[in-house]
């Protein structure tokens, strides 16, 4: 076998309509490429095949869990790939895509007032709303070399482009693990707050106590689900700023020992959704997100990454992402809403998030 590019096979997978994702993970030189089979539908992930990638809804109540057990794995940029091994297989369990809805800013400003004043009532701690942004892709694109510019542009990202060959796809440069298990062996991160990354980067950054606030919610969720699991070795860092392209955050790592009893599966699907997407006291907040927003969110704020005998596993929160219907790009944007929020900037920050993958488009 030839030496071939890893963007010339991505491309090549797209248009022979092959399912495949192709990831590189944070801090990693190295990206992934799984190819073949199928993107099974799944209602739990009670039992999954051993080695895959999992694509995990916002809400697997009404969207199917997705996993992908491919026929082949290859690493690099430069590949020996086998194009006669793969199948075209076609989903058992289809699900049309359909276009999401758009709002208006109205609409926007509209549900951000009114939450906001839930939330000053007293009624929940935090809550998350996210809204849409389309552009219309005026040609055919090189979603290979899009993948290689996202790696180069966001080293600290999980990177992704992801299809199923029968009309999902998505794609995105999320800043957020989830949870990362080798040999019970686990880390997780608190990630919370947004504002523009310093031009220079010898510049302080100061956090409103709006932000350390929402920060802070979700840094106690995750300790406190790991307390009532009964983690014993529980190590939280200090609250530092994450850099991630453009874009800064506040973040506490958190480093524990995984109970034997405990799968990376159950404790990702324990952490999900978190205050970061969702809010907080979390079964209110869904619930209002589910009622306020007028847009499905899909797979945008779940989780996804590979899992490995479910002993190794690497999932992440799917934010700063992308889902391509038909020639339109939809972006997806959120912020976490708190008593002292205000409409005009929390609508400020999603604009400011898009840019993570509209800059690849919009010059």
């Amino acid at each position: 076998m030839n030496q071939i590019k890893l963007v010339d096979v991505i491309n090549q997978l797209l248009k022979s309509k092959t399912a495949f994702v192709a990831f590189r993970q944070p801090q990693n030189d190295e990206p992934q490429l799984f190819a073949g089979g199928e993107f099974s539908c799944l209602d739990s992930l009670d039992i999954v095949p051993e080695h895959g990638f999992v694509f995990h809804p916002f809400d697997a109540d009404n969207e199917k869990i997705r996993f992908l057990k491919p026929q082949q794995i290859s690493t690099g940029w430069e590949l020996q790939f086998d194009f006669s091994t793969l199948s075209s297989q076609q989903n058992k369990v289809f699900q049309a895509i359909v276009a999401p809805y758009v709002g208006s800013k109205t609409e926007y400003i509209r549900q951000a007032a009114s939450l906001i004043s839930k939330l000053r009532s007293g009624h929940l701690k935090k809550v998350v709303l996210s809204r849409l942004i389309v552009y219309e892709l005026g040609e055919v694109v090189d979603w290979g070399r899009k993948f290689e510019q996202l790696c180069q542009k966001y080293p600290t990202a999980f990177v992704y482009v992801l299809s199923d060959g029968q009309g999902l796809f998505w794609a995105g440069a999320t800043p957020e693990t989830l949870i990362s298990v080798n040999n019970q062996r686990a880390y997780t991160m608190a990630l919370a707050g947004t504002q523009a990354a310093k031009l220079n980067p010898e510049e302080k950054y100061f956090w409103q106590s709006k932000e350390r606030e929402e920060q802070q919610y979700v840094t106690d969720y995750i300790a406190g689900i790991l307390v009532d699991l009964g983690v014993k070795k529980l190590t939280i860092s200090e609250t530092t700023t994450h850099l991630a392209g453009k874009l800064a955050h506040l973040v506490n790592h958190i480093d524990f020992e995984l109970p034997a009893q405990f799968s990376a599966l159950s404790l990702a699907q324990k952490f999900h959704p978190t205050p970061a997407i969702c809010g907080f006291p979390k079964e209110k907040a869904f619930e209002l997100i589910l009622e306020k927003e007028q847009h499905k969110r899909s797979f945008y704020s779940g989780f996804l990454g590979i899992i490995q005998e479910n002993k190794t596993a690497d999932f992440y929160v799917n934010l700063r992402c992308v889902q391509v219907v038909g020639n339109q790009l939809y972006s997806y944007v959120g912020g976490g809403l708190t008593a002292d929020s205000n409409p005009e900037k929390e609508w400020a920050e999603t604009v400011l998030k898009s840019q993570t993958m509209l800059s690849l488009f919009i010059k």
